[in-house]
């Protein structure tokens, strides 16, 4: 099997070469701090370019459809650059069933349907919830000894999240509570598959490959899905616009984010990895107001505030493990 890295591009090559320089134990602090900034702030794009998709007339798993093609081809790119490729052995198969495939046509499913009658920036919010549900479930399963510190710190977390569900931000009043609590299958998904993708990545495979190999079933289970529900989008019977530019940078954002996110939870744990939600909600509150117009209250940046203080204390209170860095 190969397990080859390749080349990396110039600009990632001096990235990698000026962190080499750090002492080993501020490289394994300052690479995932830096991962989890990175991941958390792209994937904050989605919940906009997602909502302003289905809300312009793409269904919503033919949504999943396309983005998971679209992933899928960049995560091919990117493996057959760094000499690697997925494998769909028994045990592969099984992994991408459990850990990607739920999160992205399940999860996304749901969180696209979902999309359709809540605001960008109340989804990103939901979203903040996984941490909260990842901690707990390692907790209860006795895969992670319970820290106060880090139990404090993701409370805090929550607490922030609640907030904005003050009518007084504004962002919340007159809405479903029916499709607000939807909204909370996704981060339940997700924590199922942070835990999943922390205790059952097969040993020694690559990210990247992991990624491709999680795109290509997708690709599969999302156009059967699609076209069992009436929801195919077939590109070629439309005329291509704005909804299908957002579909497919929201792919291109998948991908890296992904393989961002698969990186980050080998270099620490699930709970940590699941933080990258709460920059998520941060910026997808922003993205929402950038690219959608949504106007948030006061009350959402002291809930910002809160969050932030939360991310730092579960971060304190994690040890790197060695070999992971």
């Amino acid at each position: 099997m190969v397990r080859g890295r390749g080349a990396l591009p110039a600009g990632a090559f001096a990235c990698y070469s000026a962190s080499m320089t750090l002492s080993p134990a501020l490289r394994g602090t300052l690479i995932p701090i830096a991962i989890l900034l990175a991941v958390g702030g792209a994937w904050g794009a989605v919940p906009a370019l997602a909502r302003y998709a289905v809300t312009s007339g793409i269904a919503p798993m033919g949504y999943v459809f396309w983005v998971a093609v679209g992933a899928g081809i960049c995560c091919w790119g990117l493996c057959a650059q760094r000499g690697v490729m997925p494998l769909f052995s028994g045990p592969h198969i099984r992994y991408y069933l459990l850990s990607g495939c739920s999160r992205f046509v399940l999860a996304g499913f749901v969180m696209y349907t979902v999309l359709q009658n809540i605001p960008a920036g109340i989804v990103a919010i939901l979203l903040g919830t996984a941490p909260l549900m990842t901690f707990a479930a390692s907790v209860a399963l006795r895969h992670q000894k319970f820290s106060l510190r880090r139990g404090v710190g993701t409370l805090i977390g929550l607490i922030g999240i609640l907030l904005v569900f003050v009518p007084a931000t504004g962002m919340s009043a007159n809405l479903s509570l029916g499709w607000l609590a939807l909204g909370l299958v996704t981060p339940l998904i997700y924590a199922y598959s942070n835990i999943t993708i922390d205790r059952s990545r097969p040993e020694g495979d690559d990210s990247m490959a992991l990624t491709a190999g999680i795109f290509t079933l997708s690709s599969f289970i999302a156009l059967v899905m699609s076209l069992a529900t009436g929801q195919f989008h077939a590109l070629w019977d439309v005329e291509l616009g704005l909804p299908e530019v957002a579909m497919f940078a929201h792919a291109a954002i998948l991908s890296m984010c992904f393989f961002g996110l698969y990186e980050l939870i080998r270099r620490t744990d699930a709970t940590f990895g699941a933080q990258a939600t709460y920059v998520t909600t941060l910026t997808g509150i922003l993205y929402g107001m950038a690219l959608l117009g949504e106007r948030p209250g006061l009350l959402v940046w002291a809930a910002a505030l809160l969050v932030l203080v939360g991310v730092g204390l579960v971060n304190s209170g994690r040890s790197a493990e060695p070999g992971r860095s």
